[in-house]
């Protein structure tokens, strides 16, 4: 009775997952992401490769991806389904009238869509989870610890082209500091850098030759402290003497991290910074998408559909079986990506994302920056009185901004999709 009985669960669980990549695959065509949507569609093929809607849907999202191979192979298997089952069209095996219709129209689309020329560009846009009450009241205890009597707070104006923003509560001098945040994700650059803070080693405060993890020689640390919390947070779970196929994996991204070419450089931070962030997911035993401080953030990115199949696919494949996440799918690392690239802060050392500190918007005249040495410890300084109700504002590319044109700023304005509308970039100056 029992072996029965796990059959049929075996069985069950099995046309669970199908429909699953059947719903995320439809879901997906609707929203044009046809790469997610093909990511999706081949995952349900592997199992039903004699599916007619999932051939059909195959056809669809290879024809907007330029996927000959793809393409063709879907058409192949739709052929011998309908000689096998004497029909003339595989939407004849599609049952639901609704989704026979449906099905009609897209095919007829890609059809009949004209051949592009170059990339084929789609975009990831992510909302926050998180209930806007709890994020703000994470934002208060940050503006408690330099303050008692808060200073600031999160606010989402319905008026405002911002949207979210930190605002001033009273009249705060020039100098004051009003938030102190940690960052909850780092990732190094350069050797020298503590793997868990980024503080250089060697400087005062940390051991001169940095403090080696007990069980490898890649991670070097600046203290025990960040060695212990690092070994508790994530490394258990991607220590090469824990998991030799990631390290594997992330041995080699290191390598691309120190490329000449800037392009492969950063993408090769975003790789890391994204496993990074599976991996803390794996430890918490969580989706990485509902991790605390993730589910508050928003997140938006471009990508070419093609690229995504080949590379995030793969890398989904390869993390997938590395943390033994059975859950991350192309759609989750596209998520991670747009939130990690529309976030993050770049650092000499590398680079780190904030809580509090994502909420803050850009202005080119800044009245606020983010002061001190390292990932952590930066306070939220302002830089000339703010008033009662203002909001505040820092310079995402402050190292930048006073050496750079007009027109170099909005382009780096952008790549994380906003356009700037300080005095100084409403004159053009």
């Amino acid at each position: 009775m029992g072996r029965l009985r796990s059959s049929w669960v075996a069985r069950d669980a099995f046309r669970e997952l199908n429909f699953f990549y059947l719903q995320r695959a439809w879901h997906f065509t609707e929203l044009g992401n046809y790469a997610i949507a093909a990511d999706y569609v081949i995952r349900m093929l592997n199992r039903c490769p004699r599916d007619p809607v999932g051939l059909i849907l195959g056809e669809i999202v290879a024809n907007f991806t330029q996927q000959d191979a793809f393409l063709a192979k879907c058409r192949e298997a739709q052929r011998r389904l309908c000689v096998q089952n004497n029909v003339g069209d595989a939407l004849q095996l599609v049952s639901e009238e609704s989704e026979r219709e449906k099905l009609r129209m897209w095919v007829k689309m890609a059809r009949d869509a004209p051949a592009i020329e170059g990339p084929v560009e789609e975009q990831m846009v992510v909302q926050e989870t998180e209930p806007f009450t709890d994020t703000r009241s994470a934002v208060r205890m940050m503006a408690q610890r330099v303050s008692s009597l808060p200073l600031v707070e999160l606010q989402q104006p319905k008026q405002s082209v911002y949207g979210r923003g930190i605002y001033a509560l009273t009249r705060i001098n020039s100098g004051t500091p009003v938030m102190l945040d940690q960052p909850f994700l780092v990732q190094r650059m350069r050797d020298d850098a503590c793997a868990h803070c980024l503080a250089t080693i060697g400087r005062s405060g940390a051991s001169a030759g940095g403090v080696q993890c007990a069980h490898c020689d890649r991670e070097v640390y600046c203290s025990v402290a960040c060695r212990d919390a690092a070994w508790r947070e994530y490394h258990v779970c991607a220590c090469v003497s824990r998991n030799e196929m990631y390290a594997f994996w992330e041995g080699a991204m290191r390598e691309r991290l120190l490329s000449d070419k800037m392009e492969e450089s950063r993408a090769a931070l975003a790789c890391l910074s994204v496993a990074k962030l599976c991996v803390l997911s794996t430890v918490q035993q969580m989706h990485p998408l509902a991790l605390p401080r993730i589910r508050s953030l928003r997140g938006r990115a471009d990508y070419d559909a093609a690229t995504a199949l080949s590379e995030v696919g793969a890398l989904a494949v390869t993390l997938a079986t590395a943390l033994r996440q059975t859950h991350l799918y192309m759609e989750e690392l596209l998520s991670l990506f747009a939130i990690v690239q529309t976030n993050e802060f770049l650092l000499p050392s590398g680079m780190a994302l904030y809580h509090g500190y994502s909420f803050l918007n850009h202005s080119c005249e800044p009245n606020c920056a983010l002061l001190g040495s390292g990932a952590t410890n930066r306070r939220l300084v302002t830089l000339r009185d703010v008033r009662e109700g203002e909001q505040l504002f820092i310079d995402y590319n402050a190292s930048l901004t006073a050496r750079v044109s007009y027109a170099d700023r909005r382009a780096l304005c952008q790549q994380r999709h906003f356009e700037c509308f300080c005095p100084k970039c409403v004159r053009q100056e």
